[in-house]
């Protein structure tokens, strides 16, 4: 019962948390889902993108509060097991689709805004290629991961460091390599031509 009550506080805080990031996260996505068939019809991958990784976050703290202010975490753990598998899941997820999108900012830069096909573009299917190495990462995190129910009743997760120091170090080279596949042209092209500039503006915005 001690225990309870001192985590009690915790679990409020936690619980509007949640609340407001499912509020807030519904008004983005609101914002930016198309409200007609011709607007749908003219979407484009790089907008999906940005639409599905607002649903993957909305889908992250909707479920994840279901299960830690609704069904509960503590003392089961099969709850705590689904926890993380969530949270690896979704994150992963997240990430493969952000990174799809800034590799769709880089292959417009480098085709000039052209109506180039994606994967007869060498600059596009290496960024897929690199982008690719994430589902390694990801069956890391799930060999390497850690859930456990401690005596007081908290559910404690986590990763080991074998799949936490290649996740970070996957993370911080995949930005580094897309950011400097981004630039290469606009710094290559010196003046940068006035329809690049315009491209790379677009990208940006």
């Amino acid at each position: 019962m001690g225990s309870s009550r001192e985590y009690h506080g915790l679990q409020i805080m936690t619980a509007c948390m949640q609340f407001i990031g499912v509020s807030l996260l519904s008004f983005c996505l609101a914002r930016r889902v198309p409200t007609g068939w011709r607007q749908w019809r003219h979407l484009t991958w790089g907008r999906t993108c940005v639409l599905l990784v607002l649903l993957d976050s909305w889908l992250f703290v909707f479920f994840t509060g279901l299960l830690s202010s609704g069904i509960g975490l503590s003392w089961s753990h099969t709850t705590c097991t689904l926890a993380i598998y969530s949270c690896i899941s979704f994150y992963v997820i997240s990430k493969i689709l952000i990174y799809a999108f800034l590799s769709e900012k880089v292959y417009i830069v480098w085709t000039g805004g052209n109506q180039a096909s994606r994967y007869k573009t060498k600059v596009y299917r290496l960024c897929a290629f690199v982008l690719s190495g994430y589902f390694a990462i990801g069956i890391l995190m799930i060999l390497g991961n850690e859930n456990t129910v401690r005596a007081d009743g908290v559910c404690v997760i986590g990763l080991k460091s074998y799949s936490t120091i290649p996740l970070i170090a996957y993370d911080l080279s995949l930005n580094i390599f897309l950011t400097a596949m981004f630039m290469c042209p606009l710094w290559v092209l010196h003046p940068m031509s006035p329809r690049l500039r315009s491209v790379a503006k677009r990208t940006l915005q």
